[in-house]
């Protein structure tokens, strides 16, 4: 059965995690890390002689954490990204990690496939097996199968053979 890849808005979730984590890093480089505290350490202070807590009001708010997409969905949007030309997504989704080669062949390679099929054979884990079937640009079709594994929202590895 094959199982349709949905558009998945993981790259907005990525960058959004990302900005997360850089904006607090500017507050603590700018501040020092008492701002995420809450603490306030006087100026040229070896050790905090007197620490105060500022009000609730005040505090500036710890980055909240953001879920990461399910192992599953970071393959599909890989794979939705080829299929629609969207090779810097497709890189940053884990080609980067995966394609042994720059960035420039790996869009060079993926410009030849017209679309991939994929089918999401299992998922255990962070491990998600698949089976897709590429059609090139000159009508001819492969077939693969393989492993992708993810970690933080990104494919690490791949383990893909022609079938």
């Amino acid at each position: 059965m094959v199982k349709a890849v949905s558009v998945v808005n993981t790259v907005s979730v990525v960058k959004a995690v990302r900005m997360t984590l850089v904006r607090a890093a500017v507050v603590v480089a700018v501040t020092g890390a008492g701002a995420l505290s809450g603490v306030v350490q006087p100026a040229g202070a070896a050790a905090p002689a007197v620490t105060a807590t500022a009000p609730a009001a005040h505090r500036a708010a710890a980055p909240a954490q953001q879920p990461q997409p399910a192992p599953v969905d970071v393959v599909k949007a890989y794979f939705t990204a080829i299929n629609n030309d969207e090779f810097e997504a497709a890189w940053a989704l884990g080609g980067k990690n995966t394609s042994g080669q720059p960035y420039d062949s790996f869009v060079t390679a993926n410009q030849g496939t017209d679309q991939d099929v994929v089918t999401v054979d299992s998922v255990a884990g962070n491990k998600v097996t698949v089976t897709y079937d590429m059609t090139l640009i000159n009508g001819s079709h492969q077939r693969f199968t393989g492993t992708y594994t993810v970690q933080d929202g990104v494919i690490v590895t791949a383990d893909v053979h022609r079938v």
